[in-house]
């Protein structure tokens, strides 16, 4: 018996030694070390692989989750800190050169691939940058997150086109989508729907003001890697005879009416490149999603159900999606903001940060310690707090962090001098959602503050 178990583990070790070389050569320092825990993270993790990923960013790569700062800017530390020196802090302010450049270069993309982008609202959340992005000749539609986006869009810019991308179960907010077709014949208000109570639901209030509702069946985008769910836990939809069923079961409702189908693979379009484990995820749920929507899409047809539309994407792999024959329309947000999240994404080399947060330095508490106003807009489900990106050396503390009321910096007074009053830049981690803390941002421009834009929540746009 014994003979046998060092025999097995003689096998093993043989085979780790050659598979060692091979990892050495992409992260530099790989050692036995890393194996074990790799194996335990996937072990231990919950349903989605991201949580084991997650646990495990620092044994692969320490900058997996984000680079510390953008490689290109526009302003000086100085030239920033004179600019908002009246601003009250915390600010949010967009480089708006570097917002265009961002849309610039996506809808050259997109004119290539012969496809449009649809504007994800819940990313901007902040309606005239939103409607400067739909000036461009390849950009088209809205993609919302909350109904009460609708009246807002409708009423002030005469936006007729809206996908709204999660489903509802309240008659309200029905309502809410009934009455923006009533108020304008010609507005198309399409709702995500992956269950038949969705469409009861829907077909009442639609029934009521007399107008129709479209309906995109939501499918699951997301994929099988090592024994998790790599993706977003969304529609328990995921074969083409589930999708063709439902949307077949729109005829039985006069005033719902079936226009396509939605995937979102976010294993795709969040993901970082910087880790073999990640790229092989990513190219496995690339080859199967291809194969998915085009096996759902040869469903409908046959089924004599065609879609209209057929969205997917994200911005970290809008290309790929458009590049699909099937695709009629990818959604991107995220990546005119360029949050720091998304650094890794090699895809989204050539976008360019462009919102940033500044706090304002109040106290210093101890020598190489300066403490600034508020701050602590933590983001969800990632968990991740802001960057500090400018001036370079400056570091959150470990212990504080970023906070409600208050966020300690760390700094070397012999290479950074700063004063009562002065700034500190930040990235946010992620794109809309720490906008809900802003009732305006900041647009520098040409060096200057040129305006002041509404947020969704200085709208009064209440979205959830």
């Amino acid at each position: 018996m014994k003979s046998e178990k060092k025999e097995s583990t003689d096998s093993m070790q043989k085979q780790l030694d050659k598979f060692l070389p091979e990892l050495q050569k992409l992260f530099g320092s790989l050692k036995e070390n890393i194996i074990n825990p790799v194996g335990d993270l996937i072990t231990r993790s919950s349903n989605n692989i991201s949580d084991a990923l997650q646990l495990g960013l620092d044994l692969l790569n320490k900058e997996l989750r984000g680079k510390s700062q953008p490689s290109y800017w526009r302003y000086s530390y100085e030239e920033l800190n004179e600019i908002l020196k009246e601003v009250m802090c915390p600010c949010a302010f967009l480089d708006l050169e570097s917002y265009d450049e961002n849309l610039d270069w996506v809808d050259q993309e997109i004119q290539k691939l012969g496809k449009k982008i649809r504007i994800g609202t819940k990313s901007i959340r902040v309606p005239e940058l939103t409607m400067r992005a739909l000036q461009k000749p390849n950009i088209d539609g809205l993609f919302i997150f909350h109904p009460n986006e609708i009246k807002h869009y409708q009423e002030k810019y005469h936006q007729k086109d809206f996908l709204l991308a999660y489903p509802i179960y309240n008659r309200t907010e029905a309502d809410v989508l009934s009455q923006a077709v009533k108020r304008d014949p010609e507005t198309r208000v399409h709702v995500m729907a992956d269950n038949p109570a969705h469409l009861y639901l829907l077909e009442k209030s639609a029934a009521k003001h007399n107008v129709e509702l479209g309906i995109i069946v939501d499918y699951d985008a997301s994929i099988q890697f090592l024994g998790q769910v790599a993706g977003v836990m969304r529609s328990p939809l995921t074969q083409p005879k589930e999708v063709v069923s439902l949307a077949r079961q729109c005829i039985e409702f006069p005033h719902l009416k079936f226009r396509g189908i939605m995937g979102y693979e976010g294993q795709e379009a969040g993901i970082g490149d910087f880790s073999i484990v990640y790229s092989m995820m990513k190219q496995k749920s690339r080859k199967e999603n291809i194969e998915r929507r085009a096996g759902i899409v040869k469903a409908l047809n046959e089924a004599g159900l065609p879609p209209e539309i057929v969205n997917g994407g994200g911005s970290g792999c809008f290309q790929d999606t458009a590049s699909e024959d099937s695709v009629t329309e990818v959604t991107i947000g995220s990546g005119l903001f360029k949050s720091y999240i998304f650094d890794p994404i090699e895809s989204m080399d050539n976008f360019k940060p462009s919102l940033f947060m500044a706090l304002r330095i109040v106290r210093f508490p101890k020598n190489g310690v300066a403490t600034c106003f508020s701050g602590g807009f933590v983001s969800s489900a990632i968990n991740k707090s802001p960057k500090v990106v400018l001036p370079k050396g400056c570091k959150e503390t470990t212990r504080e962090g970023f906070g409600e009321v208050q966020t300690p910096i760390l700094y070397n007074p012999n290479e950074v001098f700063f004063k009562m009053g002065d700034i500190v830049i930040c990235r946010l981690a992620k794109a809309g959602e720490p906008l809900e803390r802003f009732n305006e941002v900041n647009i520098i421009s040409k060096g200057k503050i040129i305006g002041y834009y509404p947020t969704n929540r200085g709208c009064g746009l209440w979205c959830g």
